[in-house]
């Protein structure tokens, strides 16, 4: 299937929130496997916007950038520019079942780890090269992910450079900056919802995707483990994370959000950490596309909320650590404005 990039611009809402310019199906990578493409939505306000890159699910084997919340609302919502990346989804050997049903018209490249960081720090960079042409600020940028992609939207915030995903497992080629190099790549700030944080602790399974990703058995590839985890590379000059985890996740166990948050904390790194009573993955939710609802109806779910912060020594936490919203777009939406500003 063809892509071909369309541009529209969505009329203000009635509540008063700004017109948003909307890039659909627009080439930021071409790999040996295919293009790579991505969706962008631009509130038309004064000034230039943040922009938060979203990186979807799907268990890196399935779906595409369309497997999303209602991107063009919250970018009128939030004031900020948000685009959907699409990236090497793993690839998935001959005769392999695995628990997804997968779709045989998703024309998504595929490759193996770090093919899938690559990307999405390639669309980071990509982005940032044409933040004049399209109208947000290249310095202020935040990711968003679920589950797979809240596993690429941390990997993405944590490290300093792509070239730190290498270390002395894979070869300096495979982390080439081919697109964009002369940009940063720079993250301010991360949404992480459900995302795994640490390979090396996925309870093994031949079949278990997480070994797609990387290429092989987690318990013969620890080292590919290792550096394929989020929780590698933390430390004291990590952004602030904001973290949303359902305590029933039978597919992403909380204690991989547990033990990221630990490690943040004990790096004196802000984060804010919501748990979700009795929700499982996606929220319940059958995709990410309608998980926000889960978080907005009338019963919205028992949550407990910790955050913390690091200020100079005798400074007021007030700014640092205001009141939280329930989980849900306000929560987002007050993080991204408090650490985007």
């Amino acid at each position: 299937m063809t892509e071909s990039p369309t541009e529209s611009t969505a009329d203000a809402s009635e509540t008063g929130e700004p017109a948003v310019a909307i890039h659909e199906d627009v080439t930021y990578a071409s790999r040996d496997a295919g293009d790579l493409r991505l969706d962008l939505f631009v509130p038309e306000i004064a000034g230039r916007p943040p922009l938060v890159v979203y990186v979807h699910g799907g268990g890196w084997v399935f779906e595409t950038r369309k497997n999303a919340p209602d991107l063009e609302r919250y970018a009128a919502e939030w004031e900020v520019a948000i685009a959907s990346v699409s990236y090497r989804l793993a690839e998935i050997p001959d005769g392999l079942e695995i628990p997804f049903d997968i779709d045989p018209e998703n024309t998504t490249p595929r490759g193996v780890f770090p093919d899938q960081i690559v990307d999405v720090t390639a669309a980071i960079r990509w982005l940032q090269a044409r933040a004049t042409e399209y109208g947000f600020d290249p310095d202020r940028i935040a990711t968003w992910g679920a589950s797979a992609g809240g596993h690429l939207a941390l990997l993405a915030g944590l490290i300093d450079d792509i070239s730190a995903v290498a270390g002395n497992v894979y070869a300096p080629e495979r982390v080439e900056k081919t697109v964009a190099p002369e940009q940063s790549g720079a993250v301010q700030a991360v949404v992480d919802w459900y995302g795994v944080t640490d390979l090396t602790t996925v309870p093994e399974d031949p079949e278990d995707i997480a070994s797609l990703l990387v290429g092989g058995q987690i318990s013969k590839h620890r080292d590919r483990a290792r550096r394929a985890s989020p929780v590698t590379y933390v430390d004291a000059d990590a952004p602030p994370l904001f973290v949303m985890h359902g305590r029933a996740d039978e597919v992403v166990s909380i204690e991989q959000t547990r033990s990221l948050v630990s490690k943040l904390r004990d790096g004196d790194v802000p984060v804010t950490s919501y748990e979700l009573h009795e929700m499982g993955h996606v929220f319940g939710a059958d995709s990410e596309r309608t998980a926000m609802a889960q978080l907005t109806g009338a019963d919205r779910p028992t949550q407990s909320v910790t955050a913390s912060a690091s200020s100079e020594p005798g400074a007021s936490n007030d700014v640092l650590l205001p009141a939280h919203p329930p989980a849900g777009p306000d929560a987002i939406g007050q993080f991204l404005d408090r650490t985007l500003s």
